[in-house]
């Protein structure tokens, strides 16, 4: 069976997350096998603990942890301060895995809610990646400030399907570095721009249930495959608790990170998350 192969890039205050992010993974495709790699400057041994717990539970992974010299990025912008420098990783992936020819990236403010075998069986031969069209601000007049052509489509990178294969072959990292350099002065979104500079062309458009957002009036909720929290408002900065949050919550008190005190116990009580 081909195992499903999923990166992450985050630093060690995001683990946590990363744990919720994998619980709804193996949660919805216990039929699928699994590698998981972490690309991390500071990840604790701690944090590796916790989340190796899962194979308690779920005997379909394997999780690897890729050490980054973060200093190779610490000229790097950081325009929103919601995103950190780990972001940038996503230029040297096919370097550090090199052993595989695709690779899912995921953020890990998302969730998975469905089986990731259709998304992870699409063809990208052709393609550097699949992703979807970024359905969150006006991409049509950003492209104009960034360079990009109308005919080019504008994707979010939370959610890519990578060709490694040919990002290696093209030699495509050194070409992240050099667009960075370039255009450093015109991204607001730091390497989602980069990415889109530099793969047009040769991205796959990939249908949007694959990066649901709460700005997609195309889909229901209920088809979506993988939900993205984009923005500044994640679910764990509120203790509001709407359908998506405590779709969120779901998961969150599935995961290995669930340390629930008396006021979070009454919380989730209060909100049906527990019953």
């Amino acid at each position: 069976m081909d195992k499903i192969s999923i990166c992450f890039c985050i630093n060690d205050k995001y683990a946590q997350y990363l744990g919720v992010v994998l619980t709804s993974i193996l949660l919805n495709n216990r039929k699928e096998t699994f590698k998981f790699y972490v690309l991390s400057s500071d990840i604790s041994e701690e944090n590796k603990n916790i989340l190796n717990t899962l194979k308690k539970k779920y005997k379909n992974f394997e999780i690897f942890y890729i050490h980054i010299d973060k200093n190779r990025f610490k000229n790097f912008k950081i325009n929103i301060d919601y995103i950190s420098i780990e972001t940038y990783y996503r230029y040297i992936l096919a370097d550090v895995i090199p052993k595989e020819d695709k690779v899912l990236y995921l953020d890990v403010d998302l969730i998975v809610n469905n089986d990731l075998k259709d998304l992870w069986n699409i063809n990208i031969n052709d393609y550097y990646c699949a992703a979807v069209k970024d359905l969150n601000f006006d991409t049509e007049k950003y492209k104009k400030c960034i360079g990009m052509s109308d005919n080019e489509e504008y994707i979010n990178a939370g959610v890519i399907l990578f060709n490694l294969k040919k990002l290696r072959e093209d030699n495509i990292a050194e070409k992240y570095f050099k667009n960075n350099e370039i255009y450093k002065d015109k991204i607001k979104y730091q390497d989602q721009d980069v990415i889109n500079i530099t793969l047009s062309n040769k991205i796959k458009i990939i249908d949007s249930i694959y990066n649901f957002t709460r700005n997609d009036k195309t889909k229901n909720r209920n088809d979506a495959v993988i939900i993205h929290f984009v923005g500044a408002k994640k679910p764990w900065k509120s203790l509001s608790f709407n359908k998506l949050k405590q779709l969120y919550y779901y998961y969150y008190i599935r995961s290995p990170y669930l340390k629930i005190n008396s006021f979070n116990k009454l919380l989730f009580f209060i909100f049906g998350l527990i019953k």
